[in-house]
């Protein structure tokens, strides 16, 4: 039987809970009013310290949806010393496509294969947050970016060639437009074989796509009807049933430190 956690959210605005990715998981969680296993925040500015209160205050697990850039040090080191899981949700990172799609995505990546990456936003969207979900999706499913540079970053969007783990090259892509649906897509290219991932918005439950190409054709894989924040409330379930962390706020750090020399220049 699963077990059902009770879920609140940080009452200040602008922390938020998405309500209706709740409603559909039934089973494994419950709303409730003031305290909770688990806690919900908004990723605005002063997520950290939001999300500290929360497991001060007795949190057995907190979410965070697409955040800023932020120092997250100070909840690093109290999440680990209660031993809280810290979730964060990007817009994109947690699509079951991506989880089943990783191991394709592994088996090409060696020195001299190709990532491309791209997202599509509305015309307004903060660059860092775009950059941080795609970097954050690049990361769970080829590999951490180490290295980042821009070629163009401005209203309508940005360039940069990156260099990932294991020597990878890659670049990364955001458009800003409101004619274009909000998307993701994720390939990687090797001599003669290929990966190539595309999440929908996540406002929907559409299912990501990810087809695997080589000399004997193509390969649909089975993905499910999901989106990444439903597919983020279910891992933060399930590190808390099991009692295990998560590496969600070391990744995050990373990729901020990343993001900030890539921006220095």
């Amino acid at each position: 039987m699963t077990a059902q956690l009770t879920v609140t959210s940080v009452p200040a605005s602008p922390y938020t809970d998405p309500l209706a990715t709740l409603a559909s998981l039934p089973i494994s969680l419950r709303r409730t009013e003031g305290e909770a296993d688990l806690v919900g925040i908004r990723g605005a500015t002063g997520w950290p310290g939001a999300a500290a209160d929360a497991i001060r205050g007795g949190a057995r697990g907190v979410l965070v949806t697409e955040p800023v850039p932020a120092d997250a040090t100070e909840l690093l080191a109290i999440a680990a010393e209660r031993e809280v899981p810290v979730v964060l949700d990007s817009l994109w990172a947690d699509n079951p496509a991506v989880a089943a799609s990783a191991s394709s995505f592994a088996a090409l990546s060696e020195d001299g294969a190709l990532v491309e990456a791209r997202v599509d936003l509305p015309k307004g969207s903060d660059l860092d947050s775009a950059i941080l979900g795609q970097l954050a999706l690049v990361r769970r499913a080829v590999g951490a970016v180490t290295e980042l540079r821009f070629a163009r970053r401005g209203p309508s969007g940005y360039d940069a060639l990156a260099r990932l783990d294991g020597g990878v090259s890659g670049s990364l892509t955001a458009i800003l437009a409101d004619s274009l649906a909000v998307s993701a897509t994720l390939r990687i290219v090797a001599a003669t074989d290929a990966v190539e991932l595309s999440l929908p918005t996540p406002a929907l439950a559409a299912p990501g796509r990810a087809v695997v190409s080589g000399p004997d054709g193509e390969t649909l894989l089975v993905t499910e009807y999901a989106t990444s924040q439903r597919g983020a409330w279910r891992r933060l379930h399930a590190l808390v049933i099991a009692g295990k962390s998560a590496s969600d706020l070391a990744d995050f750090a990373s990729d901020v430190q990343v993001l900030r020399a890539a921006i220095a220049g």
